[in-house]
C-alpha cells in the first residue's frame, strides 16, 4: 500500500506525468500493440486481447484517436518493412 486515497493518487500522477491513469495505460497498451502487429505474428484479434483490449474494435478505436492509423494500416506497414530488409539483404 502507499498509503495514498485513491482520488489523491490520481491527481499526483496526473500531474507528475501529465495524462490521466486511464489514459496513459491505454496509450501503453497501444504502444504495445504496434510492436507487436509490426511483427506481424500475430492477428489483431490475438494482439488485443494480449495488450488488454476486451475486442480488437476497442484497440482499432484507440489507435486511430492516438496514433491515426488503423491496426491494418500497421500490420501492411509491417509487411512492407519486412518486404523492403527481404529485398535489400538478398
Amino acid at each position: 500500500q502507499t498509503g495514498l486515497s485513491t482520488p489523491h493518487f490520481k491527481v499526483l500522477f496526473r500531474a507528475t506525468l501529465g495524462v490521466p491513469v486511464h489514459r496513459y495505460v491505454v496509450q501503453r497498451r497501444v504502444e504495445r500493440a504496434k510492436v507487436l502487429l509490426l511483427e506481424g505474428r500475430r492477428s489483431a484479434s490475438q494482439v488485443a486481447l494480449e495488450v488488454g483490449f476486451a475486442h480488437q474494435s476497442h484497440l482499432t478505436q484507440w489507435m486511430q484517436r492516438l496514433l491515426g492509423v488503423t491496426p491494418r494500416e500497421i500490420i501492411r506497414a509491417g509487411r512492407a518493412a519486412a518486404t523492403v530488409a527481404d529485398t535489400l539483404a538478398a
